[in-house]
Order: C-alpha cells, then sequence, then structure tokens
C-alpha cells in the first residue's frame, strides 16, 4: 500500500508539470489534441516507470557500481521482481505497436524495449539500484509481449490503425526524462519533507 502511494504521489506531482507540457507540445508540434491526449497517457506511464524503478535525478546522482551479469540467477527463486519486470514492460510494447506503424514489427518493439531496458539499468549505477541481466531479459520478453496483444487487438479491429510520426515516440520520452530528471524531484522531495516531517 505504501509503495503504490508512493508511486501515485510521485506521477502527480510529474503530471502538474506534463500536462501543460504536452498542452503547449500539441500547439506546436501534435497539432491533433486527441493525439497529444494519448502521448500524455503514455508519458505518465513512462513517469510511473522512472518513479517505480528508481532512476536518478538531478537531486540525486551517485555512481555505485552493483551489477549483476549471471544470467537466470536468481530469476526464478525471485519470480515475483521478474514477473513485475515482464508486467511493466507489456504497457510499453502495446502502445509502440498500437500507435505507430514502424513499431508493428516485432523485432524493432523488441529491439525498443530492450534499449528502453538497457537505459534503465545503465543509469541505476547512478541511483544506487542493482543494475542486473535479468531485468533486462525480462523487460525484454514484456514489450515482446505487449507486441503480440498489440497485433491481436489491430487483428481484431483491422479499422484501429493509426501511423502516428514516428518522432512522437521520442519527443514523448525527452520530455518525460526531462521533467523527471530535471523538474520533478524537487517539489516531490519537498512534499515528501512535509509528509513525514510535518512538524
Amino acid at each position: 500500500m505504501h509503495r503504490l502511494f508512493s508511486l501515485s504521489l510521485e506521477v502527480g506531482i510529474a503530471s502538474l508539470f506534463l500536462i501543460p507540457a504536452f498542452w503547449c507540445l500539441n500547439r506546436f508540434y501534435f497539432r491533433n489534441a486527441s493525439r497529444a491526449a494519448v502521448c500524455l497517457v503514455f508519458s505518465l506511464y513512462l513517469a510511473a516507470v522512472d518513479a517505480g524503478v528508481g532512476l536518478p535525478s538531478l537531486l540525486y546522482f551517485r555512481f555505485e557500481r552493483n551489477i549483476n551479469l549471471h544470467p537466470f540467477a536468481y530469476m526464478f527463486s525471485d519470480y515475483k521482481n521478474s514477473l513485475l519486470n515482464v508486467l511493466l514492460f507489456i504497457p510499453l510494447g502495446f502502445g509502440l505497436t498500437v500507435l505507430w506503424k514502424r513499431y508493428r514489427s516485432f523485432f524493432r518493439t523488441a529491439l525498443f524495449g530492450f534499449g528502453f531496458s538497457l537505459a534503465i539499468e545503465l543509469l541505476q549505477l547512478f541511483a544506487r539500484r542493482a543494475t542486473d541481466v535479468n531485468d533486462l531479459m525480462t523487460n525484454t520478453l514484456g514489450a515482446g509481449l505487449g507486441w503480440c496483444l498489440g497485433r491481436l487487438l489491430l487483428r481484431r479491429f483491422p479499422s484501429l490503425r493509426p501511423s502516428w510520426k514516428t518522432g512522437e515516440v521520442f519527443v514523448t520520452f525527452a520530455v518525460t526524462f526531462c521533467v523527471m530528471f530535471f523538474i520533478q524531484p524537487l517539489p516531490a522531495a519537498l512534499l515528501w519533507g512535509l509528509i513525514l516531517f510535518p512538524d
């Protein structure tokens, strides 16, 4: 329950900056309110991933080597964590497949999921978190499963085939990263201070 509250609070604070950011982007880049709204939802998902896995921020950025390069080590004994890693990336693969034509290829979606997971694992070296090759494997599997679900949806509803600009993916990622790294951490830290130390 505490973790869910923490995640909701972190994403809620991020939304205060992401909503106006995407409103501005709609005026100057998307020029389509529905596309901007969907990309905003995708951005909030990315913010939840950021908050959930514990990435570094401008307030906390310190290198600490904690790396596991042994495939399958503890993957099955710690099956709950492995399952969560798979579930975490299913929305990524699903969203990419349904919204952007370029990612209707399984290889491209899996490669994107692998690259995103690799970026997370490398960044965790600067957040006192463990960098684990098993997380990389399970995250990529999750993106692949998301692709499967997306393809099933498109097959079931052939008319649902939006073909948005590929650049929108990278704009969404870039805006989310900037907010979560540079802007969100300070108000989040201040609010946590008020919650934990009200006096």
